[in-house]
């Protein structure tokens, strides 16, 4: 049994983590204090695994615009930063220690790597481009990586060969820089993309295609209904969100789930009946490290997420930050440290993100959940975002 999933370690590993956390930041004292608990309040929350009472740090704190990483990361372990891989200019910076960057690498192991699939197709940066973002993030004389990077390194370690989409033209980046000081990138052509995806049919042979939507769409905007018959062959794995339109600096049109996930099953010759198994999303961020993963459902016309293993997950209130049995409210997630030693102040994390309940247990412990899409913060007044102001006073 995965330890995480014995609930008896669990409770050891957070307490642990729990109560690092409240000795090295006093960011979290600070929020705790405010809301009466203290670090005997904690122990006896996590004994009656009742751990949505566990004050939370919101996620938007880890921003760099908020001025907190020294407060909210403890820079005198070993590590690096992992960064937010969204291109907007505000990325949160989260000290990761070297055993909870091999955690987030197995994670995305385990969630990009399809069994028995060698070959992939991805539409994304290619691991050369993640890289060089990654050496340029260095922050306060730390390195750092890109959260996006920590996915393809992962699937670099499973599939034998990767195609990416956007890649550096190396003959015409080494002039450029010269003179500009700036890379040249490349995009593969919808006859390239059509060529690899042939070769595969071709062969009978199983292939993973997925990576940003946004970059995604618009070759399946180009291709023709019927065009492939992969089947059960084809197995999709999407991540980064992005179906509003918007995704850092990569800008597109709004991109219905349901239309997409159509037009792929159209596409590619897929049955409905396989669309549940092989076509999932990803939901991970950088302040924490599971993934999470969503497969489609036709019932709710979205995907559903199963919490990962690593993480006790709640839907909570916005304004009392109180847990839901049922509806729809922001998202709340545990997750101890791996030694039980935080290098950030992440462990009890509330992700200004909303979703919809779709199974849980009496203990308010949510094991599924759909419909995510970004809380709109400007009208919410509530004691969660208040605890962020508290703590920096």
């Amino acid at each position: 049994m995965n330890s995480y999933e014995d609930e008896s370690h669990f409770k050891e590993l957070l307490y642990e983590s729990v109560k690092t956390q409240w000795e090295k930041f006093h960011y979290y004292r600070t929020i705790c204090k405010k809301k009466g608990f203290k670090l005997e309040d904690l122990k006896k929350i996590i004994d009656n695994e009742e751990y949505y009472q566990l004050p939370s740090v919101v996620a938007t704190a880890f921003k760099k615009s908020k001025g907190l990483i020294r407060d909210l990361n403890d820079l005198s372990m070993d590590g690096k930063f992992q960064v937010s891989s969204s291109t907007s200019g505000d990325p949160s910076y989260i000290y990761t220690s070297p055993i909870e960057s091999d955690r987030v690498l197995n994670n995305y192991r385990l969630t990009f790597g399809i069994k028995d699939v060698s070959k992939a197709l991805a539409f994304s940066p290619s691991i050369k481009i993640l890289s060089a973002i990654s050496r340029k993030s260095g922050y306060l004389g730390k390195k750092s990586t890109t959260r996006m990077k920590y996915a393809l390194d992962a699937a670099n370690m499973h599939y034998r060969r990767i195609i990416f989409t956007v890649d550096i033209n190396l003959l015409l980046t080494i002039p450029s820089l010269l003179f500009k000081g700036r890379p040249i990138l490349k995009k593969t052509s919808l006859r390239e993309v059509i060529t690899c995806l042939k070769e595969s049919e071709d062969l009978n042979e199983r292939i993973s295609i997925g990576g940003i939507v946004l970059l995604l769409a618009p070759y399946l905007d180009q291709m023709k209904e019927g065009q492939f018959s992969f089947n059960d062959k084809l197995q999709v794995v999407l991540s980064g969100g992005g179906y509003s339109g918007a995704k850092g600096t990569i800008k597109g049109n709004r991109i219905i789930k349901k239309d997409l996930v159509n037009n792929i099953s159209s596409i590619f010759g897929m049955e409905r009946k396989y669309l549940s198994t092989n076509i999932k999303d990803i939901y991970g961020f950088t302040e924490c490290p599971s993934t999470h993963e969503g497969y489609w459902s036709d019932e709710l016309e979205d995907f559903k997420f199963k919490t990962w293993r690593d993480s006790r997950a709640y839907v909570v209130d916005p304004e009392t930050e109180k847990p839901l049995k049922h509806g729809e409210g922001l998202l709340k997630f545990i997750t101890p440290y791996t030694d039980g030693n935080p290098s950030a102040c992440n462990v009890s994390l509330l992700q200004l993100d909303l979703a919809t309940i779709v199974n849980m247990q009496d203990d308010y412990r949510v094991t599924e959940f759909s419909y995510i899409k970004r809380l709109q913060t400007s009208s919410v007044e509530g004691c969660a975002y208040k605890a962020e102001a508290i703590s920096n006073k």
